[in-house]
């Protein structure tokens, strides 16, 4: 009798383990937003200065599903990729052939800021999830009185039999950052206003 009570207590304590491995802890990404590829130079050294921000209410995307989803957020914090944002736009321009000087040094300013990042997981107590991600940026050029702006959104949807790692996460938030900015520089407009 004694026996089976030990077998039972195992049993209870091996499911609980089991539960407890399938909880998320939160997270805290680090992302690392790229461009890809070339750009074809359209200016000829025109100056433009360069602000990156941070525009959200919130570092937190969203949460990471599983068991204990609502209590394992995964978050961003601007610090940890507002210097890659603005080393890569800065790039992008000097692709375009625009010289990056410092703030107050420029006839024309081009400031981006990232309004959005959104992760969410639908079915995540399934044996299949799906992640869903989103970066939305905001640009603003000013130049000799004039401004252009617009706004930019990428979309990620990925499935997983497992939630994704952290690794993963930090991947899949570089992606859909990285898209968001490739979608700026593919907008032939901002190169437009600032040659003019």
């Amino acid at each position: 009798m004694q026996y089976k009570i030990t077998i039972r207590v195992f049993a209870v304590i091996a499911l609980l383990a089991g539960m407890v491995g399938c909880g998320l802890s939160p997270q805290l990404a680090t992302p690392e937003p790229r461009l890809s590829g070339q750009l074809a130079p359209v200016a000829q050294g025109q100056r433009v200065s360069v602000h990156v921000s941070d525009g959200r209410s919130s570092p937190v995307l969203g949460n990471r599903g599983g068991l204990y989803d609502g209590t394992n957020a995964l978050s961003v914090e601007g610090r940890s990729f507002l210097p890659r944002l603005q080393a890569e736009a800065e790039a992008g321009l000097r692709m375009r052939g625009f010289s990056i000087v410092p703030q107050g040094q420029a006839p024309a300013t081009f400031d981006l800021q990232v309004t959005g990042l959104t992760y969410a997981v639908a079915g995540g107590r399934t044996v299949m999830s799906e992640v869903k991600l989103t970066a939305t940026y905001q640009v603003r050029l000013r130049k000799e009185g004039r401004t252009y702006e617009g706004s930019y959104t990428a979309k990620l949807n990925k499935k997983f039999v497992k939630s994704p790692s952290d690794k993963a996460n930090d991947q899949l938030v570089s992606m859909v950052m990285s898209d968001a900015l490739q979608r700026v520089f593919a907008d032939r407009g901002i190169s437009d206003f600032l040659v003019r």
